[in-house]
């Protein structure tokens, strides 16, 4: 009895042993990804266009990937704190940033020194295109882009100017008004659009340029003098442009878009991808970023890939002829 149960020990080890060797029991299965929450961290402050989208798009996500998304606002430095911290998570698909055009194009040439490398992300999708608003205070006394410019060419830097923070859009925007239309005005920086809105429409500042002050707008509380882009915008077809209100040459978008941690698996992406792509084109979500004024625009991570590298490129020189740098 006791030698027949050796020999079946003896023969569960052998059979083992090509097991252990080539690893099929040491080796647990692979999770598959997502199998726990994924962090999206805001890098500005709650009552942005990056706070808005990433929770205005989230109900659609959670439901494509199976998983919640944790929205967590990391604000300051333009964007470049929260930033700094979505560069340095792991890169296992659980972190993703709520980037935009002054974090992945802008900040590269304004700042001296950045808490993050530019290069250090996995594009995921781009989200808009964004003309941005030109709006005044209700009560201000300027209608037209030419008064409010007039007023600051006859006393100089007594034109006070918010931006969502500095190498914000809204500040580039702003310092491309003051350099071709040859005036210098006062900055103002907030730590995001919300607060410097806030102070807008309470008249604290004589101008802000931003993407998020179409609701205060259609509500009677700011008004908008003109629109940013090459074309007017089809949610105010009556405002002008600013070149067409008499400042040549004058062309700004902005634009907002999802990357991760560098090195997050291929498959992370694509899922990430094809879930976002899912929440851009929802009837719903469409309806509501026309509220907004965000036209939705979606695509590839190639795609974004190459239009971040693009818009870098860019962008370098119309920072450097600003005169705008932070040290």
């Amino acid at each position: 009895m006791i030698a027949r149960r050796l020999l079946k020990l003896v023969g569960a080890w052998l059979v083992a042993i090509p097991l252990l060797t080539t690893g099929q029991l040491a080796a647990p299965a692979q999770a598959a990804w997502p199998e726990r929450p994924v962090t999206v961290v805001v890098p500005y402050p709650p009552g942005g266009n990056n706070d808005i989208l990433a929770r205005l798009l989230a109900p659609i996500v959670q439901q494509q990937i199976g998983q919640p998304l944790l929205i967590e606002n990391r604000g300051g430095g333009g964007g470049t704190v929260g930033a700094g911290v979505a560069s340095r998570a792991t890169a296992d698909g659980y972190t993703v940033l709520f980037a935009d055009i002054g974090i992945l194009a802008i900040a590269p040439h304004l700042f001296a020194q950045l808490p993050f490398d530019p290069d250090s992300f996995a594009p995921i999708l781009r989200l808009t295109e964004v003309s941005l608003l030109v709006g005044v205070p209700r009560e201000s006394p300027h209608r037209t882009i030419a008064s409010l410019l007039e007023a600051a060419r006859a006393q100089p830097n007594a034109v006070t100017f918010a931006t969502p923070g500095n190498g914000t859009a809204g500040h580039l925007a702003t310092q491309m008004l003051m350099s071709l239309a040859n005036v210098q005005m006062t900055h103002v920086p907030y730590r995001g659009s919300a607060p410097a809105q806030t102070d807008l429409i309470a008249g604290h500042v004589n101008l802000l340029i931003d993407g998020t002050l179409l609701p205060a707008v259609n509500q009677g509380q700011v008004r908008a003098l003109a629109v940013t882009g090459p074309g007017r915008s089809p949610f105010t077809p009556d405002l002008p442009t600013v070149a067409e209100a008499g400042v040549a040459n004058y062309n700004f978008l902005s634009w907002h878009g999802v990357v991760a941690p560098r090195g997050t698996p291929a498959e992370a992406v694509r899922r990430l991808n094809a879930a976002y792509n899912a929440a851009v084109a929802d009837p719903g979500v469409q309806a509501r970023a026309r509220q907004l004024g965000l036209p939705l625009k979606g695509g590839s991570s190639e795609d974004f890939i190459a239009f971040i590298a693009a818009e870098r490129a860019k962008l370098g020189p119309l920072v450097r002829a600003s005169g705008a740098r932070v040290e």
